[in-house]
């Protein structure tokens, strides 16, 4: 039985390789992200040529069914993949087959370097083996997919910040979910009090740059993964999301003292362009920044 012409597409999840005639709908590639790279993918049926890939890849299917047949990690499996089902492949993992059906996915590429160095402040000393899964459902993978793919919709806008810490929560929940590794242990009951007056501290004092995940948990001396999970437990709020607002309010002062021009404030609180800024701030405002200076 036939079952429609195949493109012979190469590339897809492998490191570093270039399909030969095809590219992503999206792309980080460019964005200067430095532990994860996401692509989404629009693609008609295709070949997937034997690979090996370098890096943690996870594979979130979306609106349209597609079958497949896989050889996976040396046997041979005949897959329907429907909209949310999930698929992880460990570095060394052997892959190729062929896919069927037009589809579309996002790849979240994972940096070895960087799984290594969050299992490392998990305390998880012993090897790490992430267990490859096909087919499987997880709406915690799907939130923080569907979180990366609307910020390359977006442009990038919100900083290292922002996608670090997606990255970060997503190769947590690989370790503590889908791998063989001890049960992480847990802290709660927020930052200590020193600890989140001196963060907080920080932030405001550096408000118009692009902060980091990595240099925010340095100033508290903790993992990056603590640090996250403590800050929210302590503010309510992720890292972003506090710095985001504390943004708006200085914002807000700024405007109030009529000084600085809107483009001024904008490049003096870190925001990409005026277009960003006016976005998020009618987010948290229901207004723009222009309305809420003319209504003082």
């Amino acid at each position: 039985m036939s079952k429609g012409k195949i493109s012979n597409i190469e590339g897809i999840n492998t490191h570093r390789q270039q399909q030969k005639f095809m590219a992503p709908m999206l792309s980080s590639v460019g964005a200067s992200w430095d532990s994860i790279v996401v692509e989404y993918w629009q693609l008609e049926a295709h070949e997937i040529p034997p690979q090996t890939p370098l890096e943690y890849i996870i594979k979130l299917h979306f609106q349209r069914p597609a079958r497949a047949e896989l050889m996976w990690d040396g046997q041979l499996q005949s897959k329907r993949f429907t909209y949310g089902e999930i698929t992880i492949l460990p570095p060394g993992l052997q892959c190729s087959g062929v896919c069927y059906d037009a589809c579309d996915f996002l790849v979240l590429r994972l940096k070895q370097a960087f799984v290594t160095r969050i299992a490392q402040e998990l305390g998880l000393t012993d090897s790490i083996e992430i267990v490859p899964s096909l087919s499987i459902v997880s709406p915690q993978i799907q939130h923080i997919g569907l979180a990366l793919k609307a910020e390359l919709e977006f442009g990038c806008k919100s900083g290292h910040l922002y996608n670090e810490s997606l990255a970060t929560a997503l190769s947590s929940y690989l370790l503590q979910q889908h791998s063989t590794s001890s049960t992480v242990e847990d802290f709660t009951g927020g930052l200590p009090k020193y600890k989140l007056s001196n963060v907080l501290a920080y932030i405001n004092d550096n408000l118009e740059r692009d902060l980091t995940l990595v240099e925010l948990k340095n100033v508290v001396q903790m993992s990056t993964y603590h640090f996250s999970r403590l800050f929210k437990q302590s503010t309510g709020l992720t890292p972003h999301q506090y710095i985001i607002n504390c943004r708006i309010e200085r914002a807000k002062t700024l405007l109030a003292q009529k000084q600085l021009s809107i483009a001024q404030i904008c490049e003096c609180l870190g925001f990409r362009n005026s277009s960003h800024f006016t976005a998020l701030f009618r987010k948290l405002t229901t207004i723009t920044p222009k309305a809420y200076r003319e209504n003082l």
